[in-house]
């Protein structure tokens, strides 16, 4: 987390949740007795009320060696990051890298959109609060940022394979598949990858494990597009192009 320029490692793990927290609500203030329901929900009130007072200590304790302003301000009987602090987290850059790339795919800028795609591929490092797994507060954030990743994994990877970059964008599919094994996408762009550098067997027998893949899991056979890919590379002669 970076305020006013600075970076912040908050002191406790509850800290920096009650900091992360109040982010994802910033649109108004968090009444008390829900960061109590949501942090210590077996707590008694008074003790809740209590280990609220010591977190917020803490967590403003540290905000203040980066703003002389407050960073988490009090309204009525809850808590809101303030308006006018400026907070950055690596969350909202990649969402950021990921809105730009779009625009500019759209616009027909491939460059910049490579370009802030792969910036937004940098910032995502795992799952958000990989460590915090059984964190229910984080549940929804956590798969808004999975969902927006894969897709601009995706429109990275038909960046990639329209260019002819074969080998980054084989690289690409197999980071998806891996989380994703059912991407239709990411498996033609393996099967073409194969192809052009002369494994044309490989892309052969790549569909066809697909095809088992996708009855194991979904009950379901390729794509009319994956298939079209598939006849396309079982005729010998000149080498497919992306569809």
């Amino acid at each position: 987390m970076i305020v006013n320029g600075r970076l912040v490692e908050t002191p406790s793990r509850h800290g920096r949740d009650l900091v992360l927290y109040l982010l994802l609500h910033r649109e108004a203030a968090v009444p008390r007795d829900v960061l109590i329901d949501t942090f210590w929900p077996r707590a008694r009130p008074a003790a809740g009320r209590n280990r609220l007072h010591v977190v917020l200590a803490g967590a403003r304790k540290t905000l203040r060696e980066a703003s002389a302003e407050p960073v988490i301000e009090r309204r009525g009987e809850g808590y809101r990051i303030a308006p006018a602090a400026e907070v950055w987290t690596d969350a909202d850059e990649f969402e950021r890298c990921c809105r730009a790339g779009r625009r500019a795919d759209g616009g027909g800028d491939a460059a910049e959109a490579l370009r802030q795609y792969e910036a937004a591929g940098l910032l995502l490092r795992g799952e958000f609060l990989a460590d915090r797994p059984y964190a229910e507060w984080a549940a929804p954030r956590r798969a808004a940022l999975r969902a927006v990743a894969l897709e601009a994994q995706s429109r990275l990877l038909l960046l990639h394979t329209g260019r002819g970059e074969h080998g980054a964008a084989a690289a690409l599919a197999r980071r998806i598949l891996s989380e994703d094994p059912c991407n239709e996408g990411a498996h033609r762009a393996l099967m073409l990858s194969y192809a052009v550098t002369g494994l044309r067997h490989l892309a052969l027998l790549h569909y066809q494990e697909l095809v088992t893949t996708l009855w194991s899991d979904l009950r379901v056979r390729p794509a009319a597009e994956t298939t079209d890919l598939y006849e396309r590379l079982r005729r010998p002669g000149r080498m497919p192009q992306p569809a």
